[in-house]
């Protein structure tokens, strides 16, 4: 029996052009990538989209489901640090049991509440619904967030072993430094879950998702991992400097030698599932 893996083009439709089977000997993680607009400061529908795209995911046979950049309230949600949970708290715990009750692993970006500090943060949750593997984003883009949260401490990057193997988290700028995707693939690591949130004018924004896929093959290429960069669509930013400017989608898988094999709609809502090879 053959596992179909498909390939897409890395165009800004996401069109797919083709597949290839990837033969039951070599086995596979099937990735969903779920594309969608994060509304800032509304976190009961952020929860339901959410959830929404994950079950349709998990429908679809995805075993580890990867959700953008601050998923829960917007990465530049105007009152972060008023209202960011802790982890665990009220967003990842409704992560843990859509993972327990569907059987799949989930990566998803949310802010975070941890006493004084606030943080970007991303987890890895596992089918038993436990937080396996935290990360707090480095690189926050001061200029932009410095009134919103802290930046994470760069020895704390760190990765989880899982049932597929050894993977890692950064999230959206932290890329933009090879150094810290480069510090998870000296730990072991084969597999990088990237959440992301790119944005831009209105103008700018097509421009912006050719860039942001050039990003995902750039880090792949040179970390020699494989890396899944889920990003949010559309939007506008509500508040701040960068108010009004839509994200442009496009999320986007990249193995190791920086090909683009799966890339998901220009900034429309998408799920996009991948079978990739366990090839550590």
């Amino acid at each position: 029996m053959l596992i179909y893996a498909w390939t897409v083009a890395a165009a800004l439709n996401g069109t797919l052009v083709s597949s290839h089977p990837v033969s039951d000997q070599k086995p596979v993680v099937r990735v969903a990538m779920c594309q969608f607009e994060i509304v800032d400061g509304d976190i009961a529908e952020n929860m339901k989209r959410a959830e929404n795209f994950i079950r349709k995911a998990a429908s679809r046979g995805a075993k580890l489901v990867c959700l953008p950049e601050a998923a829960d309230w917007g990465w530049l949600y105007e009152h972060a640090r008023r209202d960011a949970f802790p982890i665990p708290g009220a967003y990842t715990d409704m992560l843990a049991r859509l993972a327990k009750e569907l059987n799949v692993w989930i990566c998803a970006g949310c802010l975070e509440r941890d006493g004084e500090k606030t943080y970007n943060s991303a987890v890895l949750i596992d089918p038993q619904g436990n937080v396996v593997l935290k990360h707090r984003k480095i690189n926050t883009l001061k200029f932009l967030t410095a009134h919103l949260y802290d930046e994470g401490d760069p020895a704390q990057v760190s990765t989880a072993d899982t049932e597929f193997g050894r993977v890692g988290i950064t999230i959206c700028a932290d890329n933009f430094n090879l150094e810290i995707p480069k510090r998870v693939a000296a730990d072991g690591a084969w597999l990088l879950l990237a959440p992301h949130g790119f944005a831009a004018e209105v103008e700018n924004l097509r421009n912006n998702a050719k860039e942001f896929q050039e990003h995902i093959k750039r880090v792949a290429n040179h970390t020699g991992m494989w890396v899944v960069g889920t990003n949010t669509c559309r939007g506008p930013i509500a508040a701040g400097a960068w108010k009004g400017r839509p994200h442009s989608g496009c999320s986007t898988i990249a193995r190791p030698d920086g090909t683009a094999v799966a890339v998901a709609k220009f900034n429309t809502p998408d799920v996009v599932v991948f079978d990739i090879p366990r090839n550590r």
